[in-house]
């Protein structure tokens, strides 16, 4: 073999192997070093350079990075000014621009774009110094520009972006967290798929601010100082389809402008109380908004907007009455829109692109499109606890809450007149009586309000709803049935408790709970239930959340709290009350028979507070376990049947407890004739009462026998007792086994 046959070899091998090498090395990025930067050759990308730049020392742009430049991101720098110049190296390749970090920049010059026709990114991140960009700083030929982002600066006006001059529409302009605090006519007069303006300061959206625009998402997320939108505001709005005003402060929707948007968020957005009407969304497809009831519109429009209603029914029988010879084409439409030529790199296109077609139930009357509004989606839908049409739902729950609400007041109301108007001596458990039935009669009061406002807005609540909810009456209602069932719960735990100790520690006659005790006890009683009452009304949970006014909201934490701390308190007391009377039986059927023959007569009145206290709970314990279940993620039964457990089955026992503790009793009875005597009423059957019913000892001591003082114990627990001798019954002269001495202390 020759010389030069074995060179030709060892060249073709050489070839391969550098072929070989360069296709492993393909993605690869060959670093070129630099003293402040670290840039890339990025040999995947027809040998593209990058350059990342992120030095606190530098203080300009360097002039000495690899060119041509494709990609240049600088962070962290000490640069206070970008001249004209900064990127005079690089304007002939330079594609992406990252500024990221400028703490200390605060100005950039005219004229620093110009002559950049290769740049699709200008990205400036976090410079909260930068207070102002020149009018004129894009008044400038940039034909490849796609993004263009200035987050988190000082800016307190949007760049005039008016004046730039592209070929093709922008497919992001992110102003995001800025201070721009004001948006005026022509301020966004731009082409573009996004426009981000979340987050801002921004207080009022002028006149024609879109005037001449070309935008499919607007994004004003989070301005929560906006309170103004002008009536003219989105007027002059181009193929806008996606509008987010979630997190603001509007009271009002403007809707000229808005006839082709297919997307609208509202959410957050709890001043904003009237939605439009529906008839002005030609094209909506979704809605998310604050309020389930603002869903309600596209569920009942006649009753939601009457007039708009009538007029476009107007409108489908003329064009029905005109085109009555022209055939009715149930069929799919399909619509040209506009589309995107965005770049790969870009991503998803914000316009509907091509041929888009419309839902499946269209109908197309004379060229006409008639929408139909209950396919749109709307989030948050309404439900049982939010409903549309009535508050309670049927009728059936109307008329028993209005049958609750109106025993258990004037039930209470009773009880109460009765023992704070009686002339006997006010006993511990008279004063537990009266602490239980204001309890109950709060609980009749909530029952009431909810009753008055469904029956004055049955087959249009939605109308009303917000009012309601975020009005003084909700709160009012809410706060009374916390308020209520939290004492009520409290005071049947101290009425067990004294019950309790009286039968299992009958022979100790003087450690007995006194009245003084009883009142401190039920101070606090009150105090916690107000507390418990109150802590919604400053945000805790709240009572806005439902249409029946109870704190249902756990979104945050402290709301989970707050709502685990009720259910589990009365979840105690149950299993407490459940004990005390379980050693009650226990005492009576295994004690000593000294102590049993006290306390006997005491087991008489025990036994009918089991009865009103076990009532209770067997109203209250399915809320609890239901509820318990709910708040931790595993709901066991549908909204529908919780709302009929809460409105009816929960405050049940309100109407209960005072015909089964006082109404029906015979020493309340007794206590009723002699009170009405008094007003010269029922005088005949007050005698008959009075001879056979108690005598107070302190009045008539020698008619203090001890047949007498038997007779005595009756009270409105139904029975005798010792240690006050059940409710009512213990103003008497004392009872058998020790019963006189007891009530010579002072009991």
């Amino acid at each position: 073999m020759s010389h030069k046959h074995i060179i030709a070899g060892v060249s073709a091998l050489a070839l391969i192997f550098a072929d070989c090498l360069c296709s492993s090395l393909g993605s690869m990025e060959i670093a070129i070093a630099h003293k402040f930067c670290e840039c890339f050759n990025t040999t995947n990308d027809n040998g593209s350079i990058k350059c990342t730049c992120v030095q606190s020392d530098l203080k300009e742009i360097p002039n000495d990075l690899p060119n041509p430049l494709h990609e240049l991101i600088i962070g962290k720098a000490s640069i206070t000014n970008l001249t004209k110049d900064s990127f005079a190296n690089y304007k002939s390749s330079l594609k992406d621009i990252t500024l990221r970090d400028l703490r200390n920049l605060n100005y950039i010059e005219n004229g620093i774009f110009d002559n950049m026709g290769q740049l699709r990114t200008i990205i400036i991140h976090i410079a909260p110094k930068l207070k102002e960009i020149s009018p004129s700083l894009f008044d400038v030929y940039l034909p490849r520009l796609k993004i263009l982002g200035i987050v988190r600066t000082g800016i307190k006006k949007p760049p005039n972006l008016s004046v730039l001059k592209t070929i093709e529409h922008l497919h992001i302009v992110d102003l995001e967290s800025n201070q721009i605090e004001k948006l005026i006519s022509g301020d966004l007069s731009i082409s573009a798929d996004q426009l981000q303006l979340s987050y801002n300061c921004i207080t009022e959206v002028g006149p024609l601010t879109f005037k001449n625009a070309e935008i499919a998402t607007v994004n004003l997320r989070g301005n929560r100082k906006l309170q103004k939108l002008d009536d003219q505001a989105f007027v002059g709005i181009k193929s806008l389809r996606n509008l987010d005003l979630s997190e603001t402060s509007i009271q009002n929707l403007p809707t000229a402008g808005l006839e082709e948007l297919d997307v609208l968020k509202i959410e957050k957005t709890y001043t904003m109380n009237v939605f439009p009407s529906i008839y002005n969304f030609k094209n909506i497809k979704k809605a998310w908004l604050t309020y389930p009831y603002h869903c309600c519109a596209f569920h009942f429009p006649k009753t939601h907007n009457p007039q708009g209603y009538a007029n476009h029914e107007k409108l489908q029988q003329k064009m029905l009455h005109e085109c009555k010879n022209i055939p009715l084409l149930d069929a799919m439409s399909t619509v040209k829109t506009m589309h995107s030529t965005t770049e790969n790199f870009i991503g998803d296109e914000m316009f509907h692109s091509g041929d888009v077609t419309v839902g499946t139930k269209v109908d197309v009357i004379c060229g006409n499109v008639s929408k139909n509004y209950l396919e749109v989606k709307c989030y948050p839908e309404p439900d049982a606890f939010n409903p549309c049409e009535d508050l309670m739902g049927n009728w059936t729950l109307r008329v028993a809450v209005w049958i609750v609400a109106v025993a258990a007041l004037l039930g209470n109301m009773a009880v109460l007149f009765v023992l704070l108007s009686s002339r006997f001596r006010l006993t511990v458990p008279k004063f537990l009586m009266c602490n239980l039935a204001m309890a109950d009669f709060c609980m009749g009061l909530y029952l009431l309000l909810i009753a008055v406002m469904d029956a004055r807005s049955i087959g249009h609540y939605f109308n009303h709803a917000i009012f309601w909810q975020r009005g003084i009456g909700c709160q009012v209602a809410g706060f009374l049935t916390v308020f209520s069932c939290m004492l009520s719960v409290f005071t049947l735990m101290i009425i067990t408790g004294e019950r309790w100790y009286t039968i299992t520690y009958a022979i100790h006659l003087n450690r007995r709970l006194k009245l003084g005790a009883s009142v401190n006890i039920m101070a606090v009683g009150w105090l916690f239930s107000l507390v418990m009452g109150a802590l919604p009304l400053m945000g805790t949970s709240g009572y806005s959340k439902t249409s029946i006014c109870l704190p249902m909201d756990y979104t945050t934490f402290t709301d989970k709290v707050y709502l685990f701390s009720l259910l589990t308190f009365n979840g105690m007391a149950f299993v407490l009350i459940c004990a005390c009377y379980a050693k009650m039986y226990a005492s009576i059927r295994g004690g000593q028979e000294a102590v049993a023959s006290v306390a006997r007569s005491d087991m008489t009145v025990a036994k009918r507070m089991a009865l009103l206290v076990f009532t209770d709970f067997a109203c209250w314990a399915p809320v609890a376990f239901f509820g318990l279940t709910a708040l931790a993620g595993y709901p066991l039964i549908d909204v529908p049947k919780t709302k009929i457990l809460l409105v009816f089955f929960y405050p049940l026992n309100s109407c209960a407890n005072p015909y089964l503790y006082a109404l029906l009793t015979q020493q309340y009875r007794r206590d009723l004739f002699v009170l009405l005597s008094r007003f010269g009423v029922c005088s005949r059957r007050a005698d008959e009462y009075k001879g056979t019913g108690p005598v107070p000892c302190g009045r008539r001591k020698a008619h203090c026998n001890d047949a007498q003082r038997h007779k005595d114990r009756r009270g409105y627990g139904g029975g005798g007792g010792g240690g006050g001798g059940g409710f009512g019954g213990g103003d008497g002269c004392g009872g058998g086994g020790g019963g006189g001495s007891r009530e010579r202390r002072g009991r």
